[in-house]
């Protein structure tokens, strides 16, 4: 009798934490829809490759990485992306690596914002990218296109 009335409150507990979402945060949520983007900028010289993933609650988070000159990659995740229609732009931070550099002068904090217009799975727009570690270029800025090459129902 003892152990059916100890598995009949767990049952209970459990069911009850799932009902109000107790130990269940916003990273765990499932995504409603998601987009993949194929960019490139500046003549063909930088590129980016990101995901956008709408969520339940209508947050939108996009993760990718940015390729510049090649050899620098600015990977990120988590960033907030904000859609108004076709427009839509995010700003991500994270840490770029340049694989030709000297040993030392390898890695440097980013800061990426990206700004557009989107149709029929083609965007384009402008493109902002600042790094903070000394002996790396301060700043770049250019015009982007790109193509959603996997999902949908997110943007235009």
């Amino acid at each position: 009798m003892r152990e059916h009335l100890w598995a009949s409150t767990v049952l209970a507990l459990t069911l009850i934490f799932s009902l109000f979402g107790i130990g269940y945060t916003a990273a765990d949520s499932p995504v409603l829809a998601t987009e993949r983007w194929s960019s490139t900028a500046d003549g063909g010289n930088n590129k980016g490759m990101w995901t956008i993933s709408k969520k339940p609650d209508g947050q939108m988070v996009v993760s990718g990485v940015w390729t510049y000159s090649g050899t620098v990659k600015c990977p990120f995740t988590a960033g907030s992306v904000t859609i108004s229609g076709p427009v839509f732009s995010f700003i991500v931070t994270g840490t770029a690596t340049n694989y030709s550099a000297p040993s030392g002068y390898q890695d440097s904090p980013f800061t990426l914002e990206v700004k557009g217009e989107t149709k029929s799975g083609k965007g384009s727009g402008s493109y902002a990218i600042s790094f903070t570690a000394a002996e790396w270029p301060q700043y770049f800025s250019g015009k982007w296109t790109a193509t959603r090459i996997e999902g949908g129902g997110i943007t235009e």
